[in-house]
């Protein structure tokens, strides 16, 4: 049975234009779009993460309206931070966490409102020979045994070294001075900084290849 080929994206951090642009080749193309995190936090436009999560959730209830197979979101540490922010009972540390690393106060009555969507969120996702996950693994561990938070936060050593998985890592999370996408036999990096580079990255991938 033929696969259909997914499209990753990377970091959005509220950049609805850039978003727009992105997705805008591959509706009605019959591919999956998978989120790496990150949807939120430092937008460079007025009210970009609602609009962003928004456009996201409008994709996600009816994808095949919209010509595609699937849309999958993964959690990101942002998403993290605001779902310890939104369980908190106070504004305490968890808060001032999300807030100090770019969120924005204003979004927390739409978060709460689709609290259980955020808290729901995976952390992994395999296609083919493909695993999609928004930082990263730690080298020499099983993917089964995989810590949590590396998952969501990881940079040193899995930047650093190959993992030892059986999979070519599709991440976000971090992205290099020139804002490239990063190409390994062991991993892509397609976080290019949208929210100061005015580059948001997104790449195909034939999962039949590896059928």
């Amino acid at each position: 049975m033929t696969r259909p080929d997914v499209v990753a994206i990377g970091d959005v951090h509220g950049c609805a234009a850039l978003l727009e642009e992105q997705l805008l080749p591959h509706l009605d193309s019959g591919v999956e779009l998978i989120f790496l995190g990150d949807l939120i936090d430092r937008a460079p436009e007025p009210d970009g993460d609602r609009k962003v999560l928004e456009r996201i959730w409008q994709l996600q209830e009816n994808p095949g309206a919209f010509g595609l197979a699937a849309v999958t979101v993964l959690r990101g540490n942002h998403e993290q931070m605001l779902v310890e922010s939104l369980a908190s009972t106070k504004r305490g540390l968890a808060f001032e966490l999300w807030r100090c690393n770019g969120g924005d106060p204003a979004l927390l009555p739409l978060a709460r409102e689709h609290r259980e969507w955020f808290e729901q969120l995976p952390v992994t996702a395999v296609r083919g020979n493909y695993l999609f996950v928004h930082a990263g693994v730690r080298p020499g561990v099983p993917l089964e045994r995989q810590a949590f938070d590396d998952l969501i936060w990881i940079r040193k050593p899995f930047l650093s070294k190959p993992h030892g998985l059986p999979y070519t890592v599709v991440h976000g999370h971090t992205f290099r001075n020139d804002y490239q996408v990063t190409r390994l036999p062991h991993r892509i990096g397609i976080d290019t900084g949208a929210y100061v580079s005015g580059v948001l990255t997104a790449i195909q991938l034939p999962l039949n290849m590896h059928a």
